[in-house]
C-alpha cells in the first residue's frame, strides 16, 4: 500500500494532517527515518515554530539532504506553514538562518510591511488564486477559498512564476502558495481549513 511520509520535526501537532490524508484512503507514517521517507510516495513537510528551530531539527537527522533527494526524484512534496518557509534560501527570524534553498527567496517579518494589520496574522482569509489548468492545488475551485492562517513571517520568492495564490494583507499582497515541478508549498493550514482545505489536500494527493 502506498504511504505518505509526514516528516516528524518534533515540534508539530500532526493529528489534523494525518486525519485529512487518511480521509482519502492513504496510509500515513510520521517519521524522521531517512529510508522510510525516501520509500514513501509523497512527503508532507509541516511545521509550527521558529525557522531556526525547524532547520536545526532537520539538520540533526540529516533530513535536509533527504528532502532534496526526494525532490530530485520528482516525487510530490507538500510543505505547510513553517515547512513552506523552510524551502527557501534564508530567514531573518531571530537571526539570519539558511534554509533548504530549494527555492530562491527570503522569509521576512510581517512587521517589515509596515501595515496597520494585526501581527501575527491569525484567522481566515480568502485566497486570490491563479485560475489556470496548471494550478494543481486549486483545481475545480470556482470561487475564492477561505483558508486558515497562523504566521508572523512571510515568504518573498525571487521568481513570481512559482506563485499560485496570494492574500490581501492590508494594502499589501502576500504569497500564500507556490508550485514548482513536484514541489507544492502553502503558508496556510489546509488541514485546519475545513472543506476547502480537504479539497486542496485531495488535489495534491492526486499527483501520486
Amino acid at each position: 500500500m502506498k504511504y505518505i511520509s509526514i516528516i516528524d520535526m518534533e515540534i508539530n501537532n500532526l493529528k489534523s494532517i494525518v486525519g485529512a490524508i487518511n480521509h482519502f484512503g492513504f496510509k500515513t507514517i510520521i517519521t524522521n527515518n531517512q529510508k522510510t521517507i525516501l520509500n514513501g510516495s509523497a512527503i508532507i513537510l509541516p511545521g509550527v515554530g521558529s525557522f531556526p528551530a525547524g532547520m536545526k531539527k532537520l539538520k540533526k537527522k540529516k533530513l535536509d539532504f533527504v528532502i532534496k533527494k526526494f525532490y530530485k526524484a520528482k516525487k510530490p512534496i507538500l510543505a505547510i506553514c513553517l515547512g513552506f518557509q523552510l524551502l527557501f534560501t534564508s530567514s531573518t527570524e531571530f537571526k539570519n538562518t539558511k534554509g533548504l534553498n530549494i527555492l530562491k527567496g527570503k522569509v521576512q517579518s510581517l512587521k517589515n510591511l509596515k501595515t496597520d494589520q494585526i501581527i501575527p496574522n491569525v484567522g481566515w482569509n480568502e485566497l486570490n488564486y491563479k485560475k489556470n489548468k496548471k494550478n494543481i492545488l486549486f483545481k475545480n475551485f470556482k470561487t475564492r477559498p477561505a483558508v486558515y492562517f497562523v504566521h508572523s513571517f512571510f515568504v518573498n520568492p525571487e521568481s513570481k512564476q512559482i506563485e499560485t495564490s496570494t492574500i490581501n494583507f492590508g494594502k499589501k499582497k502576500l504569497v500564500s502558495s507556490i508550485q514548482f515541478q513536484n514541489l507544492f508549498g502553502v503558508q496556510f493550514h489546509p488541514e485546519k481549513s475545513g472543506k476547502n482545505g480537504l479539497n486542496i489536500i485531495k488535489n495534491f494527493l492526486e499527483q501520486i
